[in-house]
């Protein structure tokens, strides 16, 4: 599917709303009312925060995972798994996990710089677009490398499943200016998502929940 080029409506819309957070540039928040906002192919999405019931659902959805993983014999810990990954293919986790959170800023960073341009100056929008699309196309790469390396231990299946689930209930996409609507329509709308908008609404809501606990 084709990106919808940022229109200058689009800018000025995305500057209410940093201008609504107050987003301060020296912590790169995004995060207001419990709720995280982030852009995907030119649309606006948030994440908000779950309320008990959705957590103890997800929770009870995550323990019953971890009861059949434990009882397994061919399971492997996290711990493990990154040493193997080390030992036999030289594939630094580690290492991985920082460069996405240096991304990570540098895409909060790309979203500040492109909000603050004016309108008319659109060969300085086109190429901030440009940087940011770079930027993110890289992000999510090193995202779903890490997902899909450490996939196959206990911990990270359980905890995926309980952020999956979060995510899928918690992302919402902006349809009017104040106005959200549930994203995906069933878990299995969200299990078969292509897009990487999966990706990014699981980013979201641990990035949310990590904000929460601070």
């Amino acid at each position: 599917m084709e990106t919808k080029p940022l229109t200058p409506e689009k800018i000025a819309q995305i500057k209410e709303i940093l201008k609504e957070m107050d987003v301060n540039p020296s912590n790169q928040s995004l995060i207001q009312d419990n709720k995280i906002i982030f852009i995907h192919t030119d649309k606006i999405y948030r994440c908000r925060m779950p309320n008990q019931k959705e957590q103890t659902t997800a929770e009870q959805i995550q323990n019953k995972l971890k009861i059949k993983l434990i009882q397994e014999d061919d399971t492997i810990t996290r711990k493990r798994l990154i040493q193997v990954l080390k030992e036999k293919q030289n594939i630094d986790i580690k290492e991985l996990e920082e460069q996405k959170n240096k991304l990570r800023n540098e895409l909060q960073d790309s979203y500040l710089d492109l909000a603050v341009i004016p309108s008319d100056d659109k060969d300085k929008i086109e190429k901030l677009k440009g940087k940011k699309n770079d930027i993110e196309t890289k992000f999510m790469e090193i995202t779903i490398e890490i997902a899909e390396m450490l996939s196959p231990c206990i911990e990270e299946q359980i905890k995926i499943q309980y952020y999956k689930y979060l995510a899928y209930i918690c992302t919402e996409t902006q349809i009017k200016e104040d106005k959200f609507s549930k994203t995906w329509k069933d878990f299995d709308a969200f299990e078969i998502d292509s897009t990487g908008l999966s990706y990014k609404a699981i980013e979201g809501i641990q990035s949310l929940l990590l904000n929460i606990k601070e």
